[in-house]
């Protein structure tokens, strides 16, 4: 009935294992990533409980779902001001009428999924989950609280407190259908939508009920304090400078190295993109998610973790020299042209941090919150932060406020680090990206189905290219075509790729693809554009279209869920990720051919070149 998942087990393969670079070991820093501060209490608890209390009250259940250990004692007291039941439609238990101020006890002598009713009241459910093992029941979710896993799990669409964002509000009062079919969509997903199917991917169905059960319960909208002060308490120095060396300690090409998020792993995979060899393994946090490589050095890399951990990478040695915890769940990354300022978008707190890039000491605390396009003053994640070039444009960051729809720019040459608001932008902003030079910020709007255009120099939205359904662009891809430059997104909706031309924002090419997906690239010296579909029905797709005619000339159909396509530096391969068959696979970009598949990668998603270093898309 139980199993353990690869997913919800960071230390299955490299825990307490020294890093290994071409026969080289090195130790692994000296912290635990997989013991962070502790966060705020989570409304709900994954552990197996030897007694509990379920209230009826309100014509409800609460709690909605119980886990319990087999042994167990469930005692139902009726709150409420008119008669229940507490009836399990498979006869394990049925209490009879329990009048208002009366009691109904349970004793779990097996392990089994309970559904129950009110035969009064059939809208009224409840869940009893019995874990094999008496007192010593193994935790669900490995022992991650229930509101932790749906926030790194389902928060990025539902909302941080499930108050919904591109995907539908999950609070009591939106969730009219049973709780069998709220079941089925976490177990197998909804084909052609972003909602992937949790119980493939190892989720157990104990879990799921969980997870019902805490969507079924009150949402409390948190209201966490993560300052200035509790941040640098975070901060620690893992390698001191003094101790590394002062050359790479491998023969990778450190212009050409490819950084693979090992989603469940709490790892960073590091690969030479010249030889397409496996260098090793960089301890990291919890679903390492945004990355920024320093401009002015190859030497260092940064990545943020969605928990929040903020490590700065030594790529000589591979491995992280230094962190500090800027927020408690976190997204995205930037890094200033003169490589001296760090800033973090966080969803929870809803903030940004700005840092000082050489010590990850926290400069400056920025309180994300504004006027929503309904005119409604909210406190909004950080969907996306980003850098623009001082030589082309100024000196500036650029964050997206995804709930009050608004883009600031921050000019990080000024100590004060002053901001210039633009309202108005979009509702449920995400992605964006910049046009070469760097004049135009394009930002994906998601719930209007459109890519805003805002002009970086007079802080003006100056277009909407309705682009198709929750556009998704990623990074970014622009190309030029004999003098025109173009843009493209993918779609988290649909499957669609959208073409437009920069000069004027027209669209001139819609290209169906076999379903919704999340990433796309191109490069300068490569003639196509990739673009994945990790969500459609059939998630093992890679589109190739060519960047001249816009037609599709290639799909690459292998592995399970591949996603996250990246050029080499020299645009002569690309690298793709295959989420669940645990690989990265790379191919000719010219003639589509697989060159190589690199194992003891655990659940691969996105991919970075440290050649994006000199990108001006935004690094």
């Amino acid at each position: 009935m139980f199993k353990q998942r690869p997913w919800l087990m960071p230390g299955l393969m490299f825990a307490g294992i020294g890093l290994m670079i071409l026969g080289i070991t090195l130790g692994s820093p000296a912290y635990s990533a997989q013991d962070p501060t502790p966060t705020p209490s989570d409304p709900g608890d994954a552990s197996a409980a030897t007694e509990m209390t379920v209230h009826i009250a309100d014509l409800a259940f609460t709690p909605h779902t119980v886990v319990v250990a087999t042994g167990a004692t469930i005692t139902w007291v009726n709150d409420d001001t008119v008669p229940h039941t507490v009836t399990s439609p498979g006869g394990w238990f049925d209490s009879g009428t329990v009048g208002p101020g009366e009691t109904f006890v349970w004793q779990a002598d097996q392990p089994g999924n309970f559904q129950y009713t009110c035969t009064i009241h059939p809208n009224m459910e409840g869940v009893i989950v019995v874990l094999p093992g008496g007192a010593v029941a193994p935790p669900l979710f490995e022992g991650q609280p229930v509101g932790q896993v749906y926030r790194d799990s389902c928060g990025g669409c539902h909302g941080s407190n499930r108050e919904g964002a591109t995907g539908p509000a999950l609070i009591p009062g939106r969730l009219t259908a049973s709780d069998e079919y709220y079941f089925d969509v976490i177990k197998n997903g909804s084909p052609g939508t972003v909602m992937p199917a949790w119980g493939p991917l190892g989720m157990a169905d104990e879990e799921i009920w969980a997870l019902v059960g805490y969507m079924r319960g009150e949402s409390a909208a948190q209201d966490v304090q993560w300052e200035l002060d509790d941040i640098a308490a975070t901060r620690e120095v893992l390698v001191p400078l003094d101790d590394l060396p002062g050359e790479p300690q491998y023969s990778g090409n450190l212009d050409n190295m490819l950084l693979v998020t090992e989603r469940e792993n709490r790892s960073i995979a590091v690969i030479d993109g010249d030889t397409h060899t496996l260098l090793g393994h960089i301890a990291a946090s919890y679903r390492a998610h945004g990355y920024a490589f320093d401009p002015t050095t190859e030497r260092w890399a940064y990545n943020v973790g969605r928990d929040g951990w903020l490590f700065k990478i030594d790529l000589y040695t591979l491995q992280a020299v230094a962190r500090v915890r800027v927020g408690l769940d976190s997204r995205g990354l930037a890094i200033s042209d003169d490589g001296q300022y760090i800033i973090v978008g966080n969803y929870i707190p809803t903030t940004a941090v700005i840092l000082d890039a050489a010590t990850l000491e926290p400069l400056t605390v920025i309180q994300a919150e504004g006027v929503n396009p309904d005119g409604e003053m909210v406190q909004s994640r950080v969907a996306i932060t980003s850098d623009v070039s001082p030589d082309l444009v100024g000196p500036y960051f650029l964050i997206g406020l995804k709930e009050a729809g608004q883009v600031w720019r921050i000019d990080w040459s000024d100590p004060s680090f002053p901001i210039d608001r633009l309202e108005n932008v979009g509702g449920i902003l995400h992605d964006g990206f910049l046009s070469p030079d760097n004049t135009r910020f394009y930002i994906a709007s998601q719930t209007d189905n459109w890519m805003a255009v805002i002009d970086v120099e007079n802080w003006e939205l100056v277009d909407q290219i309705s682009t198709g359904d929750t556009p998704h662009p990623g990074s970014g891809a622009t190309w030029e075509v004999d003098g025109t430059v173009y843009g493209a997104t993918v779609h988290a909706g649909e499957g669609l790729v959208t073409v437009w031309d920069l000069s004027d924002n027209m669209i001139v090419a819609e290209i169906p693809t076999s379903g919704p997906g999340l990433f796309l690239r191109t490069h300068p010296e490569n003639p196509y554009i990739w673009a994945d579909t990790m969500f459609a029905e059939q998630p093992n797709r890679i589109y190739i279209i060519d960047q001249t005619t816009f037609e599709v000339v290639h799909v690459i159909e292998e592995g399970i869920q591949t996603l996250h396509p990246e050029f080499t530096n020299d645009g002569r391969f690309v690298y793709i990720s295959d989420w669940q068959g645990n690989v990265v696979r790379v191919y000719d970009a010219l003639t589509f051919e697989k060159v190589a598949e690199i194992e003891g990668i655990v659940t691969p998603t996105g991919i970075f070149n440290t050649d994006r270093r000199t990108e001006t898309l935004g690094h």
